[in-house]
């Protein structure tokens, strides 16, 4: 399961200024260590500072989910936190 993460852009324009070549945000990787967890850039390799904005987190359920999010969503470094929906509907 996966927590799809937005920071602000202006966490990841000084992220740059301080480490160009650094894919995840000194906060976010702050928040996410005391959950316990690991982020990845959703987008690798990319100059796109918008696209540089989003991260992902695994998360092992729907429980953890929901703490990440609700501590992700106090800081004023993320803009959003939420679990992807599906891409298809289930199968019925």
């Amino acid at each position: 399961m996966q927590v799809t993460v937005e920071v602000s852009a202006d966490v990841v324009r000084a992220q740059l200024q301080r480490d160009p070549l650094a894919a995840e945000p000194e906060v976010l990787l702050e928040m996410i260590k005391t959950l316990g967890l690991t982020v990845e850039p959703m987008h690798r390799n990319t100059d796109d500072p918008n696209l540089r904005s989003y991260f992902i987190v695994e998360v092992p359920d729907n429980a953890t989910a929901q703490r990440v999010i609700d501590r992700l969503r106090q800081s004023k470094a993320v803009v959003a936190a939420y679990v992807k929906p599906p891409d298809e509907l289930p199968y019925v």
